[in-house]
């Protein structure tokens, strides 16, 4: 076992620990009011979490997608009222840009925004999750010769945050620049390539999924086995079984997906395995939502249960970053684009190896 896999495993380890013995209830409510708790992010960015991708010259361990992975599940698993994810996405970005990598919250934008003659920046992203609570906001902005650049803004230089743009989830707002200066900004990497950073977003949305599809299926199968009816629990009738096992089903093929992705931007191919997973684990949780609230009957959104915080950000984050009708459109275009001599080959061309932890 490599050194870097037992930093991702330490990582994992210590994530789980720490949102297992502080996220409840009130700090989700919290979240979803737009407040972050300040000491829960303390001691996420004391354990290093949302520099784990970065260089070591920007106090991060280096670590790749695939090995940090576990930790962006995870993050899914707990419902997590803060941005781990996302700020670790935010981070790697600056950091592969060359950029100095600031203290506390980043928020990223997907939209691609505009630059004019002295690099001021205008445009406009509907959705960006977290703003509100943060103190900068990643972006790319192209300029009038066409060049794409990496930009730091501070969130207190943005004209009056549009508020939250969803209600009772993940909170978002919307980020509107008209001339507005950067904090830096440098070249974007090659890596970014016609998407921006749309397919690294897609790829965290997808790994968070996984990890809220993971903790709906053990929620549903505790509710089987302890919800008595006609005098056994109801998991011990074959409808339900047949239901939790497609659950089950849903919930393994997301967690391969999410890896995969993971990995394909490891090996310089971000946007394939964002489309594939993105594409899929999208509709596994339209589809699982349904299970398990078919399953919970009128409890499972009840105020009082759990299972609405997972159900709810499975419904925000599947529309995130390309729905599963948009990346499925372009993985089509893809396939239709190729000569009818390459067609086969290109539909069943081998994939590297996935095992999962």
């Amino acid at each position: 076992m490599s050194s870097e896999m037992n930093i991702s495993e330490m990582l994992a380890e210590q994530v789980n620990r720490l949102l297992g013995a502080t996220v409840n209830r009130d700090l989700r409510v919290k979240a979803e009011n737009g407040m972050l708790d300040s000491s829960l992010w303390a001691e996420i960015e004391n354990l290093g979490l949302t520099r784990a991708m970065c260089s070591e010259s920007d106090g991060g361990a280096d670590l790749r997608w695939a090995e940090c992975e576990p930790v962006m599940r995870l993050s899914g698993a707990h419902a997590a009222p803060v941005p781990i994810g996302e700020t670790l996405l935010a981070s790697w970005i600056l950091s592969s840009a060359g950029i100095k990598v600031p203290a506390g919250v980043i928020a990223l934008a997907t939209t691609r925004f505009a630059m004019d003659g002295q690099g001021k920046i205008s445009g406009r992203d509907p959705g960006v999750s977290w703003l509100n609570q943060s103190g900068h906001v990643v972006l790319i902005a192209t300029d009038s010769q066409g060049h794409d650049h990496v930009c730091l803004l501070q969130t207190s230089s943005l004209p009056a945050p549009a508020g939250l743009a969803t209600i009772d989830r993940q909170p978002c707002a919307t980020l509107e620049c008209d001339g507005i200066s950067t904090v830096q900004k440098a070249p974007a990497p090659a890596s970014t390539g016609e998407l921006g950073v749309l397919p690294y977003v897609a790829t965290l949305r997808s790994i968070q999924m996984a990890g809220a599809l993971s903790q709906i299926l053990s929620l549903t199968i505790e509710y089987a086995n302890t919800r008595v009816q006609f005098g056994r629990p109801i998991g011990k009738f074959q409808a339900i079984q047949h239901l939790v096992a497609s659950l089950a089903g849903k919930a393994a093929a997301a967690q391969v997906a999410g890896l995969y992705a993971a990995r394909q931007i490891d090996a310089g191919n971000a946007e394939d395995g964002a489309a594939i997973a993105k594409s899929l684990v999208s509709r596994y949780a339209t589809e699982a939502c349904a299970i398990t609230h078919q399953v919970f009957g009128a409890i499972g959104v009840t105020d009082e249960h759990s299972l609405h915080f997972y159900t709810r950000r499975l419904w925000q984050w599947r529309a995130e970053a390309g729905s599963d009708h948009w990346w499925s459109g372009r993985l089509g275009k893809q396939v239709l684009s190729q000569p009818g001599s390459h067609l086969w080959e290109f539909v069943t061309k081998a994939q590297p190896a996935t095992t999962l932890h």
